[in-house]
């Protein structure tokens, strides 16, 4: 019996890494990917046991044709896992200036593009009647997913809203037996961080000189981020274990932000980002 994982987003980072690795634990890998050519040079990498699927998860006309296709791949052994990876990890900006159409564009992907993908797959998950051994759904959330932090306001709006989507979706596709995992990284080194070029949109704005703060900090999480093999490991483990946990936290902040009382990491955040605050009237 062949075990099949569909991971979203391969051509880089997270995706290929845990694509990697799996295969050499056996597993045969579906991989998105949105170019011809990222899922020739994945295959290259990774070797026969990786299928690349042409789809953009944005494209919800799409995905019947991939459905199609990946049943044709795995017939009556259902996936394993679906491991919803794909996502933009852009800094945005102030709230008060970024453009409406480019929040909705991110929540196109980071949200409404997983549930899509989500949705199209769960009957080779377990949903199906007569289907095999349920799958798991494993979602690649973030530390954004508990702490917002000041200009990248919209990319932790997307992450916050992964976290109830997960908890729900973990509630009623236990129905099914299909257990739902969301895993949640801080900086990782991954080429993610220089897909993100400088923003020079709000240098004439008040936010300027905290813009350039987090300009810095972005390349400081590209050189010192957790390696991504820290993720993979996890994903494997949560693919793997008898009755994985609902939640995989990878960074200390995440319980730093629980902890903390709510006016004093405002402040930390505030001055980790150049942002001084104008005393109240």
């Amino acid at each position: 019996m062949s075990r099949f994982v569909l991971i979203t987003g391969v051509s880089s980072g997270i995706g290929l890494d845990s694509a990697r690795l799996l295969i050499e634990q056996g597993y045969r890998v579906i991989g998105t990917v949105r170019r011809d050519e990222d899922g020739e040079r994945a295959r290259g990498m990774l070797g026969e046991a990786f299928l690349p699927l042409r789809l953009d998860v944005r494209d919800s006309a799409g995905l019947p044709a991939a459905l199609r296709q990946v049943e044709q791949w795995v017939g009556a052994d259902g996936l394993a896992a679906l491991v919803n990876n794909a996502g933009i990890a852009s800094p945005g900006g102030p709230l008060l200036l970024q453009p409406l159409d480019e929040i909705r564009g991110m929540f196109e992907v980071n949200l409404f593009g997983l549930l899509a993908v989500t949705q199209a797959f769960l009957p080779l998950l377990g949903t199906r009647p007569g289907s095999a051994r349920p799958g798991r759904v494993i979602n690649i959330g973030s530390v954004s997913g508990r702490l917002a932090t000041p200009l990248s306001g919209c990319y932790a709006a997307t992450k916050h809203a992964l976290e109830a989507v997960s908890d729900a979706l973990r509630v009623e596709l236990g129905i099914y037996g299909i257990e739902v995992v969301i895993i949640e990284p801080g900086p990782i080194r991954t080429p993610i961080w220089s897909k993100a070029p400088p923003d020079s949109r709000y240098l004439g704005t008040d936010y300027a000189g905290a813009m350039q703060a987090l300009l810095g900090l972005v390349e400081r999480n590209g050189a010192r981020g957790a390696p991504v093999a820290s993720v993979s490991r996890t994903l494997l483990k949560a693919i793997e274990a008898p009755r994985p946990k609902p939640r995989y936290p990878l960074n200390p902040m995440w319980y730093l932000a629980a902890l903390l009382p709510t006016r004093l990491l405002d402040r930390l955040l505030a001055q980790r980002m150049a942002l001084p605050r104008r005393p109240a009237r």
